[in-house]
């Protein structure tokens, strides 16, 4: 059968995670997979690359594509990653012209005209959600491209989009991710040195679209609107991961996970009833905990609920459209640590309007609030955020994608400058990282986290590179 290849492009740990690259995640793509588990059934090879994950060189990936002359070739990026997968598609047009070439993802998605005109070597590209629109391309006639909805693609030297194409509403429909063909998994693959309490690993997207309106957020491959796998669906995966592959630690990554407490339940409780044996952590809303919910997490094996705080000043926090209340996030905290779960909060630094005041605001925060850990961003307005079209009206914008990994500054606000952002950055992590109970809670976490010790010892020097700096 012809093969139609799927590639996460090369990225190095140093790009995405400059001086704690060795803390980093080297999870693979789960779109690609899930796109894998849709050709299959339309009697092609998928064949997944995962380049960054695997630390695979252009030349690498190009050694295999000379050898299957794969009739497809998709490649998945990100505004960090776009460069690369413009570069590898070049190279992959030398050794396999008739190879066409689709590139897909959030930036595309986001700014797909301008993308199409930077790189010339991409035939075509797949704006949103994928899983139906490649099902089309490989059933249907190449010929009438015009008839796919969904996609970007050249004709007589002339870029052409068709029309959107709807957001599938039942997510059941689509068939489980290949993990099965991910080269070396799950061994080969790991989360970041403090996201897992045992191994192996996988990642899981429970639902797409999020109806929340942070300024900051490109919501433009899922939406707005809030679609879920059903807790049958997501059982009879975690049921396929434990008992074929082996895995023992869930990362749920969709920001919506907890929204819908009825699913939740069901989740948790055919967890409990299944005997599934395992650790998990989540992303969590402070809104939408509740004692109740966390209690029955935490029978379920949840050990870290990880919340998007971004900043501890009110003002700011309206700013973003966040539409939470600090108070609210102080409650739920409170919450998760009654319940015995730890809390890990996501801060955003440099943000539009941001002052000395108001960072002063955030290092109070965190530091009167019952967090186990902290992640300190740099404020990047990505494309097709609602913030990067007036990202200049509020401070200094360098709309550089190849250093959007939100650790280089690419903004910096008014009346604030790259040095200071740098240094407050360094501030936050060695307050709240350098103190007794903190050093005293990692220790212990080491010592009960022994398949993980080496990835975060070598976490830990990273940090301190970075701190001590």
């Amino acid at each position: 059968m012809e093969k139609f290849f799927l590639i996460n492009p090369p990225l190095s740990m140093d790009k995405r995670y400059g001086k704690l690259k060795n803390a980093g995640s080297t999870m693979p793509a789960l779109g690609l997979c899930s796109l894998a588990g849709i050709i299959r059934k339309h009697n092609l090879t998928p064949v997944i690359i995962e380049a960054g994950s695997l630390g695979l060189s252009t030349e690498d990936i190009i050694e295999q594509v000379q050898t299957a002359k794969p009739k497809y070739a998709g490649i998945t990026a990100s505004t960090l990653s776009i460069f690369s997968a413009g570069r590898l598609a070049k190279e992959i047009k030398q050794v396999s012209p008739d190879t066409m070439i689709i590139i897909g993802g959030p930036h595309l998605t986001a700014i797909p005209d301008q993308t199409m005109e930077l790189f010339k070597d991409f035939d075509l590209g797949v704006i949103g959600e994928g899983e139906e629109t490649i099902a089309e391309l490989i059933t249907g006639n190449v010929a009438e491209l015009k008839n796919i909805k969904g996609i970007i693609f050249r004709e007589n030297d002339q870029l052409h989009k068709t029309e959107p194409r709807p957001f599938i509403k039942n997510l059941d429909m689509l068939p489980f991710p290949a993990w099965d063909i991910l080269p070396g998994f799950p061994h080969a693959y790991h989360p970041p040195a403090f996201r897992f309490r045992r191994m192996p690993a996988a990642s899981l997207v429970t639902s797409r679209g999020c109806p929340n309106k942070c300024i900051f957020c490109d919501r433009s491959v899922f939406g707005s609107h809030c679609r879920v796998f059903s807790a049958e669906y997501i059982i009879e995966i975690l049921q396929n991961l434990y008992h074929k592959h082996g895995i023992r630690e869930i990362l749920f990554e969709d920001d919506t996970f907890v929204m819908f407490k009825p699913r939740l339940t069901a989740i948790c409780e055919s967890i409990i009833k299944k005997k599934l044996n395992l650790s998990w952590s989540c992303l969590g809303r402070a809104d939408m905990v509740s004692p109740d919910i966390l209690k029955l997490m935490k029978k379920a094996g949840c050990w870290q609920i990880a919340f998007g705080i971004e900043t501890g000043d009110q003002r700011i926090m309206d700013f973003i459209e966040k539409k939470m209340r600090l108070d609210k996030m102080e409650k739920a905290l409170i919450l998760t640590k009654e319940a015995r779960i730890m809390s890990k909060g996501f801060f955003i630094i440099g943000l539009p309007t941001e002052t000395k005041e108001s960072i002063q605001h955030t290092i109070d925060f965190i530091a009167t609030s019952p967090l186990d850990d902290i992640s300190v961003n740099m404020f990047t307005p990505f494309p097709g955020s609602k913030i990067y079209q007036t990202a200049k009206e509020f401070g200094e914008f360098e709309d550089s994608w190849e250093k959007m990994n939100l650790l280089e500054i690419t903004f910096v606000p008014h009346g604030l400058t790259k040095q200071e952002l740098k240094q407050y950055s360094q501030l936050i992590l060695k307050r709240f990282y350098l103190r007794p109970k903190t050093i005293i809670a990692y220790l212990k976490r080491i010592i009960t986290n022994p398949q993980g010790i080496w990835n975060i010892l070598k976490g830990l020097i990273g940090f301190l590179k970075v701190v001590m700096r």
